[in-house]
């Protein structure tokens, strides 16, 4: 577990929270391309394993895209850090 100060740890949340909120944009730019984008394109002509390939893109798809996206900030953008407000002293 990571110490921090109290502006640190603010610093810290406020980046968690902005990288959250652009994974879950791209989430939804995944799910609007592979589904509308994929329709307006190839319409049902297009399938993957009997089903609309636009159906399989927009649910599939963004599915995948979360998990990548979440394996990510748990990796490389979130830290395990005390939210207490703990002085240096005290146990």
């Amino acid at each position: 577990m990571k110490k921090l100060t109290y502006k640190e740890k603010f610093i810290q949340m406020n980046k968690e929270a902005k990288a959250t909120w652009i994974v879950a944009a791209i989430c939804f730019l995944v799910w609007l391309a592979g589904g509308f984008g994929v329709y307006m394109t190839a319409g049902n002509a297009w399938t993957i394993c009997r089903m609309p390939a636009w159906f399989v893109l927009g649910s599939f798809g963004s599915w995948f895209a979360a998990i990548i996206g979440v394996v990510y900030l748990v990796k490389y953008v979130f830290v395990d850090f005390d939210l207490d407000e703990e002085e240096e002293g005290e146990e």
